[in-house]
């Protein structure tokens, strides 16, 4: 089985589409299929000097509609399967129309992109005139939750038969992390970039306000933030902008934080959640729908997306005692067996034989 990978971009980052793209990646390696991987010069854009990886085939692309003239020639091979990654860009609705008119099997992951505002005008028409087309082709569109399989049903109903439900998994890093509380001392970290979608105004704000012993520590740029944040930082010597770690890095950073702190707007997944659980951290997050349906809650202080209730919610979790946090962070760590690496795997295997084995005209 040949399985062609299509994304927007690919490179190594902290979270994301890229990641799941790489994980994915090895689960296809882990069942013995063979897989091409073809993404678009974005990647370029987003990062300075990213890393280009050889065996993936990097497209010109051009304006924020990704509009790729070469990719069709690109294409033109033998492979079995096509798996799209996000769904509004030009690249996604070419390669959709192609591999359809050549009777591929066609897997969709839309990433949950709908969740966002941004574009919106040109998604409320994609929304309505160009999607319910391109649903029509593919063979199965695979949701990480429940709560996103609902958005899309409610939305287009016709599609409910073709939805599989498969959580992204969490495989340890081979990295061991190690303890570096010395560094910072007693610490709150956000991992992530400094989008607009994470609230860094509003974390910065509310942290600011309080008085405590405690740091905030952030894998975000300066570039990133407004200078009127830029001016909270300069006078808290309590918050640390690290920039962009390494993954050692960030595993030191994650087994030496008191918890994870994630103020967003929105998140198809949240892997970051569950690396932090992993070292047995508690979860200081937003009150999203999506986070009740992956996390067991009781290993988290949730709060509004607000300066008042971080601040509350951060002090709540501060004056916790020891032993209450400590349980928190094993409920969190025990949350991880629902996403092994073998059990999604089995998923996906599960989902490729039966794509295989069943006729296009009967999906």
């Amino acid at each position: 089985m040949r399985i062609l990978e299509l994304t927007r971009s690919f490179y190594p980052s902290i979270g994301g589409m890229e990641k799941f793209v790489s994980d994915r990646l090895k689960i296809y390696e882990s069942l013995g299929y063979e897989y091409n991987v073809i993404t678009t010069t974005h990647s370029e854009k987003q990062l300075k000097n990213s890393l280009k990886v050889d065996s993936v085939k990097y497209l010109p692309s051009y304006t924020p509609y990704e509009i790729v003239p070469s990719l069709k020639t690109a294409m033109n091979f033998d492979y079995d399967i096509l798996s799209v990654n996000q769904v509004t860009y030009q690249y996604a609705n070419s390669a959709i129309d192609f591999a359809f008119k050549n009777r591929k099997k066609i897997i969709l992951t839309p990433h949950f992109y709908f969740h966002t505002d941004r574009f919106k005008i040109f998604k409320d028409i994609h929304f309505k005139y160009v999607l319910p087309k391109m649903l029509a082709k593919i063979d199965k569109m695979i949701c990480f939750t429940e709560y996103e399989a609902t958005f899309w049903v409610n939305n287009f109903p016709s599609i409910e038969s073709k939805i599989e439900i498969i959580p992204h998994y969490f495989k340890p890093s081979k990295i061991k992390g190690k303890n570096i509380t010395d560094e910072f001392g007693e610490f709150l970290l956000f991992v992530g970039r400094g989008e607009k979608n994470k609230r860094l105004d509003l974390l910065l704000t509310a942290f600011n306000s309080i008085n405590t012993k405690y740091n905030l520590v952030l894998t975000v740029e300066k570039s990133e933030i407004s200078s009127e944040l830029l001016s909270i930082v300069n006078n808290n010597r309590r918050i640390h902008l690290l920039g962009r770690v390494s993954e050692e890095r960030k595993q030191n950073l994650l087994a030496s934080c008191s918890a994870l702190i994630l103020p967003t707007m929105y998140e198809a997944f949240g892997i970051v959640n569950y690396e932090a659980s992993y070292y047995k951290k508690p979860l200081i997050i937003s009150n999203l729908d999506i986070f009740e349906d992956i996390l067991n809650t009781s290993g988290a202080i949730i709060f509004d997306n607000n300066v008042k209730s971080i601040k509350e919610k951060t002090l709540e979790f501060l004056r916790l005692d020891l032993t209450r946090k400590v349980k928190m962070g094993m409920l969190n760590y025990e949350n991880l067996e629902k996403y092994t690496f073998e059990k999604i795997k089995k998923k996906y295997k599960t989902l490729f034989s039966s794509l295989i084995s069943t006729s296009k005209h009967n999906l």
